[in-house]
Formats: structure tokens, sequence, C-alpha cells
């Protein structure tokens, strides 16, 4: 079968034409200097890739909201509802649609994360690592209340309870790899067991045949990958490029087509583009769209200034972490571009 069967023009014109529907707020597509594509569309997962055509995509990779872990500052984000079997039936709804717009040889890898059950009946209180967390720190999550079947202070087990909901819908779970995050931040709170070093990666497939490049494959099932650290940020990107990269190298090829439906802050997208992908994105936070939005503006339209720039994102620091990914491409600040 062609693993291209879809070309770039297609999945260009397949993002402009798709039907309006409630649950989208804006979609764009932009052909990158490199003459990739790159689609974005701002809404609901769900009812975003019910827009996009069958069959499209080589692989697709996502970091979903973990449960009660951040606020992300939208209504209706995902990871927030009230129980876990109701975030993992939201994230089902989702995923039927990945598998319906993949390849059929294509692969779906997953990075999720767990969360702890407290049931102390009180706010978990403030985490002075990472502000995003502190909203809903001081107030009661549901993680926190009493009743739960579980004892207190367990982990709740969603990475796994995740990947066997995905084959009761028939997915095949290939492979379970661990992601050791090298330079993880000690967890402070955490004083009566060892602190977390790792996530889960699963590795899905649409069938039973799929194509799986392993000349590509840098290690076994334990991935060795430190966080990215950014100077700026208030808080660590969870999804750094490094795992991007080897999931779409061993799962898609040159030109190939390349779907995150919780695409956050452009990891995926960035390193799509990077990697010769072509690539769509989708994403509930308006925040997150507006700055790949720049990102990839920047990217088409090189010529452009640090004043510009700092226009175009909105605040020092988001200019700040363009400007430092893409010094070649930008003039200096106050200084014109010269050939």
């Amino acid at each position: 079968m062609d693993l291209l069967s879809t070309s770039a023009e297609t999945l260009d014109a397949a993002i402009a034409t798709a039907p309006s529907s409630p649950g989208i707020i804006g979609r764009s597509s932009f052909v990158t200097n490199s003459h990739h594509v790159a689609g974005l569309i701002h809404g609901d997962s769900a009812t975003a890739l019910k827009t996009l055509p069958n069959d499209t995509f080589n692989v697709a990779i996502t970091s979903p909201p973990y449960f009660w872990v951040r606020d992300y500052g939208y209504d209706g984000q995902l990871g927030h509802e009230e129980s876990v079997e109701t975030y993992i039936n939201k994230l089902m709804e989702v995923f039927d649609e990945v598998k319906r717009t993949l390849h059929p040889e294509g692969m779906f890898f997953l990075n999720i994360g767990d969360t702890y059950y407290s049931g102390n009946g009180q706010p978990h209180g403030s985490d002075p690592k990472c502000s995003s967390r502190n909203f809903f720190r001081t107030k009661m999550r549901p993680v926190d209340a009493s009743g739960w079947d579980i004892p207190k202070k367990s982990m709740i087990g969603i990475p796994w309870k995740v990947a066997f909901a995905m084959q009761e819908r028939g997915w095949t779970l290939r492979s379970a790899i661990i992601w050791n995050r090298c330079n993880a931040f000690v967890e402070p709170t955490a004083r009566d067991r060892p602190h977390r070093q790792y996530e889960h990666v699963f590795m899905f497939t649409k069938s039973r045949f799929y194509s799986f490049d392993r000349s590509k494959l840098v290690e076994e099932d334990v991935w060795n990958i430190p966080i990215e650290r950014s100077r700026r940020a208030k808080h660590n990107a969870a999804f750094p490029s490094e795992l991007v990269r080897r999931c779409i190298e061993v799962g898609s090829p040159p030109g190939g087509h390349v779907l995150d439906p919780f695409v956050g802050s452009g990891t995926s997208i960035f390193t799509a583009i990077a990697n010769d992908r072509n690539v769509v994105g989708v994403d509930m936070s308006p925040d997150y769209v507006d700055y790949i939005q720049s990102a990839l503006e920047a990217d088409r339209h090189k010529d452009i200034s640090w004043e510009n720039l700092l226009q175009r994102v909105k605040t020092p620091s988001a200019a700040w972490e363009l400007w430092e990914g893409n010094k070649k491409n930008f003039r200096k600040p106050g200084k014109p571009k010269t050939e």
C-alpha cells in the first residue's frame, strides 16, 4: 500500500476546505519555506479531527493533558473531569478519530503520565516548581476528595487504564516504551517514596501490519531523553523534541504526514517540519495557538525583526523563546539584515 497516498497539496486543501463546526474556533494552513504543510486547528480535538479525511496520517504523536495535574487557563479543558472514567472516555472520543484518520499501516505514540489519589479531603497545596498547577491545587480537586475505592496516597494507574481502554476499542498495543527523563526534577513533597523519573510512551498500531523503520530506532524500549528546560519558561516542557523526532523517524517516511491532536506549544509541529514531514496539530488553548501561528509566520516570513516578533507573540518571554530557537532566521535587534 502507498504510504503517501495523500499528497501534501491534498492535505493542505483538506485543512482549508474542511466543514465548519461549533467546536472549531479557527483553522489555518501554512506552507513553510521548506515546502512542508503545517496545519493548525484551534478547537476541540474530537470535533476537529472529524473534519479530516480517512487514512491520512502515517504517524500520530501526542501527550494529552494529564488528569488534574495542570491548569491551562481556559474553560472546558481536558484533564479536569470529575472522574477518571469520564477523563478516559473523553480521550477515547479523540483517539477513535485518530484511528480513523490514521493510515492503515500507521502508528500512534501516546505519552501519558499518572496521578496520585490523596483522598485527604483538602487541597493538595501550591507547587513551587510550576505556577500552572497552583490554581487548582489551592481548591478541592476530585483526587483530593474522600470516597474513592482505592487507598489514600495510591497511584491511580491512569496510563495502563488508558492502554486497556484502547485495546478494547481495537488498537494493537505493540510496545510500552519507558521514557527515562534523565534530568527530572526532584519532587519536594515526595518524602516517603521514590521520585518519578519516567513516563510511558505507548506504541499502538491500527492493524497487525504496519510500517516501522527499525533502522531509525536509537534505543529499544527504554528511551533516555532529558527534559528540555527553558531559562525563561515558568515550567518545563513535558514533551521534548528528541522524543517526537524518534517517533517520527520510525513511524513515517520522509515527506509523510504527522498528527498531534493535543499539540500544546507546538513541539510536534516544529519537529515534524524540521524532519521533512507535513503535520497537522489541534489545540484548545488560545495562547498556544497564537504562539504556534507566530512561529509559523516567522518561518514563512524570515525577514523579521525582534521588534515585530515581540508584537506578534505579545510577551517578551515568548518572543525570547522564538528568538533563541530561530536566531539564524531573524535580524538582530536594531540592525538591518544584510546579504
